[in-house]
């Protein structure tokens, strides 16, 4: 008896060391997933079908509330998949490509100089506590030594899908520059890229009134934002402030109300997006020189062994947020040697779905396919028009 009684002390008390160490020192995620169980469910009933690219086009063909594609061969425009094509999408990081742009241009005219030293310490005043936090810290473990040129920013920036480093070069850029230029693109005053910190601010019920959201105009929302921002930026007592609440309480939504305020964000479509890209690859974004320059950054995917295998030239922009997945980019296959511009947003997903998607990269690998693969360009074709004649 007394064997017994010593034996189940001793299993209690390592299961409660074992609970301790998996719970206890992981309570925070776990407290966030049960929290979300409802939006991790969500969208559940897709996922056993889209485990395969060709399943994945058969879920776009039939959920054109949630997906849109441009892509055309740039010498045969008319025989490309256009699919809501002309409906407005978050853009989420992908408006990095208009930073970009803006950057190239101000270094062309000698503006910036992009071996300008910058250290972390200047960047990091923009990072909110679990706000794609693993994306920055790439950029932090890339520069070692704490400090970085511009230029390597812009590149991390471009490559990580880094919020922090996107929120200092806009502050660098300028608000009536980034603006001039969206005017100059000629795209959509809804697609101004906006510092991403003064949006999640905004949007986040802790810090401020959200309830009037869904009646504000694009152009107050701007305002708002830039102005949340542009206090983290220069107030340290806010900005303590802030990012105590954002480690404390995250951004107090859940997951299917953060998807959901995504439609607060700035947007285009990806029929703007793909003939920019276009424009793009025929130099005639701005000057030949920073076409150029841009296609150049855009080019960092080449770097990977699969890309190199079915591209001879690839260039790519990415976004992958709650309820997002979204990218642009221009490919030349190494089969045929066609080349492609293309933009595909899968955007407000269902959580469960999203996170089925996201995690086996899915979106990313199928946009790429659409140009090097003529059997699923062709199915997504077919499954387009079968569910939407």
């Amino acid at each position: 008896m007394k064997r017994a009684l010593k034996f189940l002390l001793i299993f209690l008390v390592v299961a409660a060391a074992v609970f301790a160490m998996v719970i206890g020192l992981n309570y925070s995620g776990f407290k966030t997933l049960f929290e979300n169980q409802e939006g991790m469910a969500e969208g559940s009933q897709f996922i056993e079908s889209t485990y395969s690219l060709k399943g994945l086009a058969g879920f776009v063909g039939k959920h054109p509330e949630w997906v849109s594609i441009t892509s055309y061969n740039v010498n045969d425009p008319d025989s490309g998949i256009y699919y809501q094509e002309k409906v407005p999408r978050a853009l989420g990081a992908t408006s990095n490509l208009f930073l970009l742009m803006e950057y190239e241009r101000q270094v062309a005219e000698g503006l910036l100089d992009p071996s300008e030293t910058i250290t972390l310490e200047e960047i990091k005043v923009f990072a909110l506590p679990e706000i794609s936090q693993n994306n920055h810290q790439k950029l932090v473990d890339e520069f070692e030594e704490r400090t970085a040129t511009l230029d390597d920013v812009v590149k991390a920036m471009l490559q990580n899908s880094d919020l922090v480093a996107a929120d200092y070069l806009w502050f660098k850029l300028g608000e009536e520059n980034i603006r001039a230029l969206v005017d100059t693109l000629g795209l959509p005053g809804s697609a101004l890229p906006l510092p991403f910190s003064g949006m999640y601010m905004r949007i986040n019920p802790s810090l401020n009134d959200t309830s009037v959201l869904k009646e504000m105009d694009f152009d107050t929302f701007a305002e708002e934002a830039i102005s949340e921002a542009t206090k983290i930026k220069d107030d340290p007592a806010f900005n303590h402030k802030v990012k105590e609440q954002f480690e404390e309480g995250r951004i107090s939504l859940t997951f299917m109300q953060e998807r959901d305020a995504l439609s607060y964000f700035p947007k285009a479509s990806t029929r703007q997006l793909t003939d920019l890209m276009a424009a793009l690859l025929r130099d005639e974004v701005l000057t030949d020189q920073i076409s150029h320059q841009i296609k150049q950054k855009l080019r960092w995917p080449m770097g990977s062994e699969p890309i190199a295998r079915s591209f001879e030239d690839y260039g790519a922009i990415y976004d992958n947020r709650m309820g997002l997945l979204g990218g642009i980019d221009f490919g030349t296959s190494i089969y045929d040697g066609h080349t492609s511009v293309q933009a595909v947003f899968f955007d407000q997903l269902p959580v469960g779905f999203w996170v089925h998607m996201s995690a086996n990269h899915m979106q990313e690998d199928y946009q790429q396919r659409l140009i090097w693969d003529p059997a699923l360009y062709e199915t997504t074709l077919n499954e387009i028009a079968q569910n939407n004649e």
